[in-house]
């Protein structure tokens, strides 16, 4: 439609007039957001040297008949189980760490979207810019890694996507459905609030969460657990390509029995991926509303910590 495009052309315009932010930290991550347009033929871009001309090839593109009034979408995956990987099953965008033959963040986010879905971004995508970086902070452990995000857009036809065995399902999901809880974010404990917990006293003590001596029980009750906000993403088969080897749809993989991060219709965004896509959705509007598709913090489930999060969510809300 006329207003995914124009969404797709106030964020191009916002990446290039506004500086992110960087988080100076020696582990680093990053990950690739990349948007396509829903069209039947891709006319002719014109690549550009400098912002300001990226900027004119754009606006040439964005409004050719062809392209004005398509659906945008934007790639996620779904990571595949496996017990050494943190996010194991989780959603999020192709992305790795950082690795020596890496010269830039950029390229390392090139280099894992190549690598987990056989995508070259350096032909036929459009480097858009990058959203502010995101630590990885873990409960007691302070920041473990800093996480860079670049935003591509699709300008040429592309053949189909080639998972790897570290990729479950990859899914184009419209980016329609992200802009519109902008009007309407998830609130915290609503009728539609969904959210993956994570047990506090596990957090704090991670070396006593397999043995559990009695003590630990104790504050696992009392503490309680993290509810970490879920933004559920509606999928359909026509926009998803599935790991045929590992033979795991999305609904199908697991970090345990009480956690999916997917069911048979929709995706659920959590952590950083659901912080990186507040950003891009305030960056697609003309007036950023601060990140309200979802609240950022998590939310602590025990009566202990009621007025934790009302101080939270007022926080939030302002």
């Amino acid at each position: 439609s006329k207003a995914d495009v124009e969404c797709v052309a106030q964020l191009a315009r916002h990446l290039a007039s506004v500086p992110h932010v960087h988080i100076a930290h020696p582990r680093r991550s990053a990950v690739a957001i990349v948007i396509r347009l829903v069209i039947s033929t891709y006319p002719p871009y014109t690549p550009a040297q400098t912002p300001e001309a990226t900027i004119q090839s754009l606006h040439a593109f964005l409004n050719h008949p062809l392209v004005s009034s398509s659906q945008a979408q934007v790639l996620f995956i779904q990571r595949a189980q496996h017990s050494r990987d943190p996010w194991s099953g989780n959603i999020g965008f192709p992305g790795g760490k950082h690795e020596l033959c890496d010269t830039s963040d950029q390229d390392t986010a090139e280099r894992e979207t190549r690598e987990e879905l056989g995508l070259d971004l350096k032909m036929g995508f459009v480097h858009l810019g990058q959203l502010d970086d995101v630590a990885v902070y873990l409960l007691g452990q302070g920041t473990r890694m800093a996480v860079s995000s670049h935003v591509y857009l699709q300008t040429q036809e592309q053949s189909e996507l080639c998972v790897s065995d570290e990729v479950a399902s990859a899914h184009w999901i419209d980016f329609s459905c992200m802009v519109q809880r902008a009007e309407r974010p998830v609130r915290p404990f609503s009728r539609e609030y969904k959210s993956i917990g994570a047990n506090i006293a596990a957090r704090i003590f991670p070396k006593y969460a397999q043995t559990q001596p009695w003590w630990f029980r104790i504050a696992s009750v009392g503490l309680g657990n993290l509810h970490y906000t879920v933004l559920p993403l509606p999928y359909t088969a026509e926009h998803s390509v599935t790991n045929k080897v590992l033979e795991a749809g999305p609904n199908s993989v697991r970090v345990s029995d009480h956690v999916r991060f997917a069911s048979d219709t929709e995706l659920y965004l959590w952590g950083i991926s659901l912080c990186m896509v507040s950003e891009l959705v305030d960056m697609s509007l003309p007036v950023a509303p601060n990140r309200s598709v979802a609240s950022p913090w998590p939310q602590l489930g025990s009566w202990l910590w009621t007025d934790i999060n009302w101080v939270t969510n007022t926080v939030h809300r302002q």
